[in-house]
């Protein structure tokens, strides 16, 4: 109990002191913003950012593997989810950044059923992105962006090249990649709309390759929102709070899909010093899966570990 009041003692202290210190971190009004990798904000800074995540969809039901008229089994199983990004931002002026991302992520089974129908998705590749400042008042900033975003979908899908297999199909494959280059322009909107209290906004609109195989390139959309609260404005206590929601055309980490994907986020931050946040992210994601085994919501729930250090 004595360490835990001095531990809090000591992040009061520094908070306290951030007072006297420049705030590199994106602010307007005496509102310092909690940035979050869900919904980018719209200020141009340099920063470095880098996240571990984890997440798990669990009790999944899976129907009959049934392969060439025999039923091989009928169980439950559970898929999880692992997220690693890193991400630099160079404010080149005052008004314009350039940004580059890089994202590994990894979808498996993790169970004998889900391997089996579900087996391996990997994702991983690259974000390029110019930020320019549109507009700026007291409270609020308005920038656009432009992008290239290239990605690779990796799927091992042992069901599928067994069935190939039994059916004679032509050049059968355990392993399948389909890269996907696509182009974007968003738009991203921060309000200070108190102290304690701040919004983001962002909307993008999308075009180029699908990550399905054989599909036409099209069109895809994302917006998502974020209000952060800044519990060292209100009640001088260095914790910040941020809950954000994120929907888009289509998700990572899987090519069955119908309908749009949406991801909900919870980041409770340690934000005392003036250049420097470490959050922990709460996070739940959906999508509905469409395809010859599934035709249901898969929802799971994980978390992250993000850092992210102003220059």
């Amino acid at each position: 109990m004595r360490a835990l009041i001095l531990a809090l003692g000591v992040m009061i202290l520094g908070a306290s002191q951030v007072n006297g210190e420049e705030i590199r971190r994106p602010n307007l009004a005496g509102h310092t913003f909690l940035s979050t990798d869900l919904v980018s904000d719209a200020f141009v800074r340099t920063y470095v950012r880098n996240s571990l995540g984890y997440a798990a969809a669990i009790n999944l039901e899976y129907p009959a593997v049934v392969i060439d008229g025999d039923t091989l089994l009928s169980l439950e199983g559970d898929l999880a989810y692992a997220t690693l990004e890193f991400e630099y931002q160079h404010a080149i002026k005052d008004w314009i950044a350039l940004r580059i991302a890089l994202d590994g992520k990894v979808r498996l089974g993790t169970q004998l059923s889900s391997i089996v129908l579900d087996g391996v998705t990997v994702n991983n590749g690259y974000d390029l992105r110019w930020l320019m400042r549109v507009r700026q008042s007291d409270r609020t900033m308005l920038s656009g962006s432009l992008g290239l975003m290239q990605q690779s979908f990796t799927r091992i899908d042992v069901k599928g090249f067994v069935e190939d297999v039994i059916a004679g199909a032509p050049n059968p494959r355990v392993v399948d990649e389909v890269p996907a280059l696509r182009t974007y322009a968003g738009a991203h909107f921060s309000w200070a709309i108190s102290r304690p209290f701040g919004f983001n906004g962002l909307l993008k609109g999308s075009y180029g390759e699908t990550p399905w195989r054989d599909e036409p390139e099209g069109f895809g959309y994302e917006y998502g929102l974020v209000v952060d609260f800044d519990a060292g404005a209100a009640w001088h206590v260095p914790v910040g709070l941020a809950l954000g929601y994120q929907q888009k055309s289509s998700p990572a980490l899987t090519t069955d899909v119908a309908g749009a994907a949406r991801q909900s986020v919870l980041r409770i931050a340690y934000n005392a010093q003036p250049d420097f946040i470490v959050g922990i992210d709460l996070t739940r994601s959906s999508s509905r899966e469409q395809n010859r085994d599934r035709d249901k919501t898969v929802i799971s729930s994980g978390g992250a570990l993000t850092l992210r250090y102003y220059f």
